[in-house]
């Protein structure tokens, strides 16, 4: 597959945002929203016995307003694949298009949005990038609450990490001295919602680090999670219909001590002989936080061939390695993943894990889930520096056969 418009990494005026830069407060008021206010909603909707009444009025509410916009001239509906909002979205267009499905997207007030309309099977559908049908709409848990999952998994014994959650207003000092002797070092904390490793600190050794991590955290997020730092590759996992599609594994962009050069020596070297598709390094405050809890700065010479990552941060676009290696794959992990897919219910899920190896038998080393995707970035598999892509849009597009 040849390699398009490829992503690239956004300028971001705040370094813990990462390539994907949010409002603050915005973010941490719609924290609250999602781990509070969604949970009590889906709790009652389970208690009203015409809620399937309700949901299927409800379905209907963002196609109506749509149609509506659309009448009063308040929103286009454009054909224009390149101004598609994000390239999973893209891909999903253009599988579409493979397969002769009219597919436009929804402009309000002349700015693209992520929000889209095909016309398939003599029917008229809206969806948030990725088109799932109605049924499989309604979630019944929030999956892509950090905690939620893992208190779900753990009933099931489905891989996880140790972890406790710690809600807002309570990371009093005793209450964060006891998770800190609780879990194994290094631990992580990070938000309890969102994605793409914003806020999120790694490799935490020490209550000092842990108290400034959760600072970090808590800029975006009310709730936070705080687990064990288990060591090996980023794997995504992405299922579709209940079968295992793509398997992506990101590395972190890490350098190698000779006793001579400095760590800025180093960056630059690896920046200098980079492979043309990897993104340069840049030496950010989030950087140099994260090599300060390994013990150095930036201008320290590193040992000689002591391994030194420079950022949680992983694949290409931040000077890591990607594969798609489906193929390679260790069997042992696909009845787990199905196992854990079958639990959330959804239709297509991206299940993040950390695994020291996933050629070898699952049971053979210490790994698990770490978080759920129910709008997984399909394109990860598709623009892998390493591997053969699969086509996910394409089973994706199946389920409305």
């Amino acid at each position: 597959m040849t390699q398009i418009n490829e992503p690239q990494t956004k300028k971001s005026s705040c370094s813990y945002c990462g390539d994907a830069p949010v409002n603050h407060t915005l973010y941490f008021i719609d924290s609250i929203l999602s781990t509070t206010v969604d949970v009590y909603i889906k709790k009652i909707a389970k208690r009203i016995p015409v809620s399937n009444i309700i949901k299927k009025f409800a379905d209907k509410i963002p196609a109506f307003l749509f149609e509506l916009s659309g009448f009063f001239k308040l929103v286009k509906f454009s054909p224009d694949i390149d101004k598609a909002k994000t390239f999973r979205s893209r891909i999903i267009w253009e599988e579409a298009k493979r397969r002769g499905i009219k597919m436009e997207q929804v402009i309000v007030y002349g700015k693209p949005i992520d929000h889209y309309r095909a016309f398939i099977n003599g029917k008229k559908i809206y969806f948030d990038s990725i088109p799932l049908r109605p049924e499989f709409l309604d979630m019944k848990k929030s999956w892509d609450d950090k905690v939620v999952l893992k208190e779900e998994f753990s009933k099931y014994n489905i891989p996880i990490p140790k972890y406790f959650s710690l809600p807002f207003r309570q990371d009093t000092d005793e209450n964060i001295e006891n998770v800190f002797s609780k879990l194994q070092k290094p631990i992580i904390v990070k938000p309890r919602t969102g994605s793409r490793g914003r806020h999120t600190t790694t490799n935490i050794n020490s209550l000092e680090q842990l108290r400034e991590g959760i600072k970090i955290a808590r800029k975006i997020c009310s709730q936070l999670v705080v687990e064990e730092h288990l060591t090996g590759s980023v794997c995504r996992a992405t299922i579709v219909d209940g079968v295992l599609a793509g398997f992506y594994k990101a590395e972190t962009p890490t350098i190698v001590g000779d006793g001579k050069k400095t760590i800025r020596e180093l960056i630059e070297e690896k920046n200098n002989f980079r492979h043309k598709r990897i993104e340069q390094i840049n030496i950010s405050p989030e950087l140099r936080d994260h090599i300060s809890r390994s013990g150095f700065i930036i201008d320290d010479v590193l040992p000689d061939q002591f391994l030194l990552s420079l950022t949680h941060r992983i694949g290409r676009l931040f000077g890591g390695t990607t594969k798609e290696m489906l193929d390679e794959l260790h069997p042992s992990f696909i009845p787990i993943l199905e196992k854990a897919f079958n639990v959330t219910g959804l239709a297509v899920a991206g299940f993040d894990a950390i695994i020291p190896d996933p050629t070898r038998p699952a049971d053979s080393q210490r790994w698990g889930i770490i978080e759920c995707n129910t709008l997984p970035f399909i394109d990860l598999h598709y623009y892998a520096l390493e591997g053969k892509p699969k086509n996910i849009a394409g089973m994706i597009w199946d389920m409305w056969d």
